[in-house]
């Protein structure tokens, strides 16, 4: 009896090819949409916050997370992933580096807000997006502050004001398309 219910519990756990294929899509989708920019020092304007955040809207926390994480193991291990077709740890010890390590955090924090709020999605999304932004916004401007040591309302001016307006027309967009997405792909999935 003992033996079955481990095997239960190890099944109950394990992740389906559904699921592995799912979370390997949205990893690519990260990858891809990363390399979509507007040139603009010290950080380009991309399309990575959008796609953390179609991540985090469609995905159930587990896989909106390890999706992320992917895409950041991807980068780490040297593959040009990450805006600019940039890869290595240097990109996430870097002055930018906090906004990239950020992005799981984003996506989790949106997931999770997207799967309480069930009856009211967009307001979950809106709110999940939102704060997870925020989140994104303070983990990677303390860490451009540190590591160009400069002042924090410095890092403010250069790394979030310029992209405040964009990143909201962002949030508008990733509900948009996610709710599409939701009713037409993934009606019966998640």
């Amino acid at each position: 009896m003992n033996q079955f219910q481990n095997e239960a519990t190890v099944k109950n756990k394990s992740i389906s090819t559904r699921d592995m294929v799912f979370t390997g899509m949205f990893t690519a989708v990260i990858c891809v949409m990363a390399q979509i920019q507007i040139p603009v020092q010290p950080i380009p304007f991309t399309l990575a916050v959008f796609s953390i955040f179609l991540t985090g809207a469609l995905l159930p926390p587990r896989y909106a997370l390890m999706s992320v994480l992917a895409y950041i193991l991807l980068g780490a291990v040297g593959l040009p992933v990450f805006a600019n077709f940039k890869g290595g740890l240097d990109s996430l010890v870097g002055p930018t580096g906090g906004y990239i390590m950020a992005y799981p955090i984003m996506a989790l924090v949106t997931s999770l807000f997207s799967s309480l709020f069930k009856k009211v999605k967009i307001v979950g999304l809106a709110a999940g997006m939102i704060f997870s932004l925020f989140l994104c916004y303070l983990i990677g401007t303390l860490w451009f502050s540190f590591s160009t040591n400069n002042e924090f309302y410095y890092a403010l001016t250069v790394c979030v004001f310029p992209f405040v307006l964009f990143d909201l027309l962002k949030i508008v967009l990733a509900i948009s398309v996610s709710m599409v997405i939701r009713k037409t792909v993934f009606r019966n999935i998640y």
